[in-house]
């Protein structure tokens, strides 16, 4: 589905807990253009600590999964079926934040996108969270700041909430961005003429 809209900013935005997120992380990361990721909340039921029985959010990712692995194409590869703990797309979309507030979201989303959909983890867990994304922001050179996302790689509360003021209001401007455009469901791209692509569609940009 294609619109067209007022804004002329090139930018994605995707739910990072979606299956459209994975398939446009092997699609597009590869491709020239350097095209900002916004992390948006779609609307869910799914309880911050995660989903591990069934439910509408179950079936409606497992219908996302199906329509993205027809959108694929030969050398990408997606799971047959969702993870069995879904996280909450609040938590993922603060970490990334807190990533990409440091300069690392593109590494970031890699290491979250592939903890969930190839290796099963539960991302939407602080505790997944500061095993698997310290590799990505902790560096050698990292000097003792008291920061605790360079020093330690912690990039969520306990409450599984951002830690930082400026990647909560980054949170804020992608979701206000997003409603803007009409909430165009889990992966839309807003290119340099104003139109809006949505799912398959926003692969081809």
């Amino acid at each position: 589905m294609t619109t067209t809209i007022r804004t002329h900013s090139h930018q994605l935005f995707v739910d990072l807990t979606s299956p459209w997120a994975y398939l446009a992380h092997l699609r597009l990361d590869e491709a020239p253009h350097d095209l900002p990721w916004a992390a948006i909340q779609t609307p869910t039921a799914i309880p911050r600590t995660g989903l591990r029985g069934s439910g509408p959010d179950r079936d409606r990712l497992r219908e996302e999964l199906a329509a993205a692995r027809a959108a694929a194409v030969d050398g990408e590869e997606l799971p047959n079926d969702v993870p069995s703990v879904l996280p909450h797309p609040r938590t993922v979309a603060a970490a990334y934040a807190e990533a990409d507030d440091l300069g690392v979201g593109s590494a970031a989303r890699e290491v979250l996108l592939t903890a969930l959909w190839v290796d099963g983890c539960d991302i939407g867990d602080p505790e997944v969270l500061r095993r698997i994304l310290p590799p990505v922001i902790v560096t050698e050179d990292t000097l003792c700041t008291g920061d605790p996302r360079l020093e330690w790689g912690y990039c969520v509360s306990a409450a599984r909430e951002p830690l930082t003021n400026a990647a909560y209001h980054q949170l804020e401007r992608w979701q206000g961005s997003w409603t803007e455009l009409g909430r165009p469901g889990p992966l839309a791209v807003v290119d340099a003429s104003g139109a809006v692509h949505c799912g398959a569609a926003a692969l081809t940009v």
